[in-house]
């Protein structure tokens, strides 16, 4: 999950280390780190996100994504994929367009 900068200040904020939950990609975009298949914030004994409140926008966004191609999609991969909504699949595809300009522009300045 690619993050902007505001995801990770948020996340700082809440008393993390940027370098504990994510990693700087050679692109210069910061990814969440994934443990054993996971992302960080998994908990796995309850099953559920533990910043679920201050959680990524993309992870707001999901399971609206973009294909290869640049298309907006819903990943049929998570379980809830066939609740998105087509105003959701919309306002999300137009939000997720957002965040991926914001990454790519704050990659680029680095």
């Amino acid at each position: 999950m690619e993050l902007c900068r505001t995801d990770v200040a948020r996340l700082e904020r809440a008393g993390y280390r940027a370098d504990d939950f994510s990693a700087l990609g050679p692109d210069g975009v910061r990814r969440l780190r994934n443990v054993d298949g996971h992302c960080h914030f998994f908990d796995p004994e309850s099953g559920r996100c533990k910043e679920y409140a201050r959680r990524p926008l993309g992870c707001v966004i999901y399971p609206v994504n973009l294909s290869e191609d640049g298309d907006v999609v819903v990943d049929e991969s998570c379980p809830e994929w066939n609740t998105v909504t087509e105003a959701e699949l919309e306002d999300k595809g137009r939000r997720l367009r957002l965040l991926v300009e914001t990454i790519q522009s704050e990659a680029r300045r680095r």
